[in-house]
């Protein structure tokens, strides 16, 4: 296949998928393909998508097309850069269970040989597929790996280099002006939302899992009197503002100990902890351990090393909520505050409490969708 074929088998394809999916038709045109021998079939590296020409030569029309869409979906998806430290291999699978997903839901298209199909995650973002897949390794089979390292420094192709960040703000901002074109017609009315399977992988990229460190600190220096203006209210050279001391802020945090959190982690995160509180002495910190019982509750700031955690059965959050309820602390109600560390399996309190509650979950734990209250903050196992 000469250079010339290539770009009108691209051109083709480009027009074959808009036919059927307007919104993944409009997507292609903002990626970067070329032909290249350097690689056995396709493959992305978030930035330029390189195609073996002989291999592409090789497949159906419908194939091409399957072909084409599934690197730009994993540049769309910015699959190359939330990786983040998770092992390439399985990660590629999950990305690939995800574009490949969205192909059969949203066109006729026939996928290559070889390409990973799994029902069995429909809907689900990469970030909660790789956590499954690190939980049943029988299921990591990769005959064409796709994602392939970027390298910010070096660019053979004499093209604008480009870092991560500014990859990240190119393709949300081609998502959005997508959206914002396909969804309405030459009259203006609205034609439709995403492509079906599109949502989870879209909230993703514009609401990121965050390191539950940082989620945490913020979450604990909020005051009803401000927390937007957080940053500028922080401690300068030791000395904290005047409006930070005199907001008083009682924290009470349940740590779930139904067989899903590691000894490691419990160690960092009562660190964590203490942390925050040496920096921030108007906070009073309540711990408790749950699994369908409550042990607790332990001053945190007054210990020097974590309690052994009990439990290891069931899980249920009325307890604590229930605990939370009776509690007669110094502080006001407004300025109470939960924050519950699980996986989020467990039976919740019929009422929702009156403080506000935010959730630290792992990504392959509970869907927020499902959680009755409160403030979802997923964070990653890769670490733990």
């Amino acid at each position: 296949m000469h250079d010339m074929d290539f770009g009108d088998t691209v051109t083709k394809s480009v027009l074959q998928v808009r036919r059927e999916c307007a919104f993944f038709g409009a997507l292609m045109l903002f990626a970067r393909i070329i032909p290249s021998k350097s690689i056995e079939t396709a493959a992305t590296d978030g930035k330029t998508i390189f195609i073996n020409q002989d291999y592409l030569a090789s497949l159906s029309s419908s194939e091409q097309n399957a072909l084409l869409l599934h690197e730009v979906l994993h540049m769309a998806l910015l699959h190359c850069i939330r990786i983040g430290g998770r092992d390439r291999h399985i990660w590629n699978i999950a990305a690939d269970i995800v574009v490949n997903g969205l192909i059969r839901m949203n066109t006729s298209f026939q996928l290559p040989n070889g390409a990973i199909i799994d029902d069995e995650f429909k809907d689900e973002s990469a970030e909660e597929i790789y956590e499954a897949l690190l939980k049943n390794r029988e299921k990591i089979k990769l005959s064409m790996p796709d994602i392939i390292e970027f390298d910010e420094e070096n660019d053979d192709f004499n093209t604008k280099k480009m870092n991560t960040e500014e990859i990240e703000g190119y393709w949300k901002d081609a998502i959005q002006v997508v959206e914002n074109t396909v969804n309405n017609d030459s009259n203006g009315s609205v034609q439709g939302n995403l492509p079906a399977g599109l949502s989870s992988e879209i909230k993703n990229i514009l609401e990121p899992e965050v390191d539950w460190r940082h989620a945490l600190w913020k979450y604990v220096g909020k005051t009803n009197s401000d927390f937007d203006d957080l940053d500028r209210r922080f401690i300068y050279k030791g000395l904290y503002l005047e409006g930070l001391l005199t907001d008083g802020l009682e924290i009470f945090v349940c740590i779930d100990t139904s067989g899903s959190v590691s000894d490691q982690l419990l160690s960092q995160f009562a660190g964590e902890l203490k942390g925050i509180l040496s920096s921030y002495p108007h906070v009073k910190c309540k711990l408790y351990y749950a699994d369908t019982d409550l042990v607790g509750p332990y001053e945190i700031d007054h210990i020097d090393k974590l309690p052994p955690a009990k439990g290891r059965g069931g899980t249920s959050f009325v307890p604590f909520f229930n605990a939370l309820s009776k509690s007669d602390g110094t502080f006001s109600e407004v300025n109470r505050a939960a924050v519950y560390f699980t996986d989020g399996f467990g039976d919740f309190p019929k009422k929702e409490p009156d403080n506000p509650t935010m959730w630290l979950v792992p990504s392959d734990g509970l869907k927020s969708k499902d959680f009755p209250f409160g403030d979802v903050i997923r964070i990653s196992t890769e670490n733990w």
